[in-house]
């Protein structure tokens, strides 16, 4: 059994249990995986009951007929952590109320070497709107500059500390129903009816009664709090609850004093009387995330229509009146491919030289206008530290983009143009909230990203798919509410809103890749997430359509 577990292990692929049982029931099991690793092209990240049955050979399909079963199907839409995408059904609703349909008969540009881009200019007619203003850019929240950490168990130490400070004081003043919380270490002796506790998840499972247990400790001490399934409505929230998150509960202590029975599970949440910003200046904020410049995929056609239409050279009238308007582009990062990101990932590369791919991407970006200011974002793709929050690039590579006005942030970043307030993340986590909340789906980020605000956390869970910096303050803690999040990451372009805050995930320049089309999953790039900053109003341009 290790011996397999190694074979898979040692290229970055982890075993699911069941798929492992399902090795270990053939009759030679080590022949069986040479068999499905001779027929690979690209080891997988998850290898799973379905991934195993699509990969035998037709004579041995035939002989054992895959039946897969709901929690197979569950499993398939969590195999990627940075390639899982999804394609949604065809609208028209989806598209910029400022863009017609009239007037989309321009040819495609014939374009089939990007070494060196065709010409792009701006007519002599063209002014756009936004070039007036000056731009308006402020950091509010950033690791850039700040990172202390070493990875001692003191770093550790001081980030839960900090974690539970922050979230703690946000429970307690934000919900009415923890204003009497007291110390876990108080509760036999307080002689309360009911109980307010705030503490940290250690555990949480469900009993063989089906009841939801969990393990909750605060700076004073510990306890376990049960969850009784004919709670409905709090047994409900309970399958949201993940390990390492703050939160708060009410009930009673169990009549020895050994179990605490929870009432009610309070998450930190957003006021239902949220209101967003405005901007003064009718500006727009545009997001352009998952470029992916080296990659063999990258869509060359589709790059070249946005840029032809940033510089009011393609579209109609009201596409140039909304591109004339752009004043800022927000890159949320994976702004390049990267080199040995994944398996055999230079088989999939046009540029293998990671210093030239961000010098590529240096050099279109030199088409785009120069009164249009670039929010520069890493991410998992990207040349920085792999843990979360990673600081933003090195000085190297931002020398490269000197042409621009560039203003290179971390990931997660917190800012605000002209006082509209964007929380951008990359968005590594999403995988972690799928896979540990039942009814949340990778290619639904939209509804994960309400969750992480719902926890004001981005990433709590230490341990899982997103490796996380022990920094001593806790940079992923949602403290202050945005105007706008935005995300990448999964290669969708969505759009949503949650209690005023606006829900993006910002599309991608990455066409399907071999791996995708290996698990069939479908991308959804070279669409452009646009926000009015002045209305709070979010579109959406699509470049595979000819404009």
């Amino acid at each position: 059994m290790q011996t397999i577990i190694n074979l898979f292990s040692a290229h970055g692929t982890f075993v699911q249990p069941d798929a492992l049982e399902y090795i270990l029931s053939k009759e030679n099991p080590h022949e069986y995986c040479k068999d499905i690793v001779d027929n690979l092209t690209e080891y997988p990240l998850l290898l799973t009951m379905d991934f195993l049955k699509n990969m035998e050979p037709s004579s041995v399909k035939q002989q054992e007929p895959s039946k897969p079963s709901v929690h197979e199907k569950t499993l398939q839409t969590q195999m990627l952590t940075k390639l899982l995408s999804y394609r949604p059904p065809k609208s028209t609703d989806d598209e910029d109320d400022d863009v017609d349909e009239e007037d989309n008969d321009l040819a495609e540009e014939n374009i089939s070497d990007f070494s060196v881009l065709p010409p792009i200019s701006s007519p002599s007619t063209w002014h756009p709107f936004s070039k007036d203003y000056d731009s308006d850019i402020r950091i509010i929240k950033d690791i850039t500059g700040n990172s202390t950490c070493e990875g001692t168990t003191d770093d550790f130490t001081k980030l839960f500390a900090n974690r539970f400070d922050v979230l703690r004081n946000q429970l307690k003043s934000q919900r009415r129903e923890l204003a009497n919380v007291i110390a876990i270490s108080r509760m036999k002796k307080s002689g309360l009816k009911e109980i307010q506790l705030i503490g940290i998840v250690n555990d949480i499972h469900t009993t063989q009664n089906g009841h939801r247990l969990l393990e909750l400790e605060d700076d004073t001490g510990m306890v376990t709090a049960i969850i009784l399934q004919n709670n409905r409505e709090v047994f409900q929230t309970a399958q949201t609850i993940v390990s390492d998150e703050i939160i708060g509960v009410t009930g009673q202590l169990s009549k020895n004093g050994d179990l605490f029975l929870v009432n009610n599970v309070i998450f930190p949440d957003i006021s239902l009387h949220n209101r967003q910003h405005a901007a003064e200046a009718p500006l727009y904020a545009a997001f352009l995330s998952d470029i992916h410049v080296g990659s063999k995929d990258f869509m060359d056609k589709q790059w070249y229509s946005f840029l032809k239409w940033i510089n009011g050279d393609l579209g109609n009238t009201r596409q140039k009146t909304v591109a004339g308007k752009i004043k800022y582009l927000v890159v949320p990062g994976d702004i390049v491919d990267g080199i040995g990101i994944y398996p055999n990932q230079e088989k999939e590369l046009r540029i293998i030289d990671l210093y030239k791919q961000y010098e590529t991407l240096a050099e279109y970006f030199t088409h785009i206008p120069e009164h249009i200011s670039i929010i520069l974002q890493p991410g998992n793709h990207d040349a920085v530290r792999p843990a979360e929050p990673q600081p933003t690039f090195d000085k190297e590579i931002q020398k490269l983009f000197s042409a621009n006005d560039v203003t290179f942030v971390a990931n997660p970043s917190y800012f605000s143009l002209h006082g509209i307030e964007i929380l951008s993340y990359h968005g590594s986590s999403l995988l972690d909230y799928a896979t540990n909340i039942q009814h949340l789906q990778y290619n639904e980020p939209i509804e994960i990203m309400k969750v992480m605000l719902q926890k004001h956390h981005i990433a709590p869970m230490y341990g899982g798919y997103t490796p996380l910096a022990p920094e001593h303050r806790d940079y992923m803690i949602i403290d202050q509410i945005p105007d706008i999040f935005v995300t990448g990451h999964v290669h969708l372009a969505t759009l949503g809103e949650y209690r005023g805050v606006t829900l993006i995930n910002a599309s991608s320049w990455q066409g399907q890749t071999s791996y995708q089309k290996m698990l069939n999953f479908i991308p959804d790039p070279a669409k452009l997430p646009i926000a009015d900053l002045q209305s709070g109003k979010v579109t959406m341009m699509d470049f595979n359509k000819q404009i």
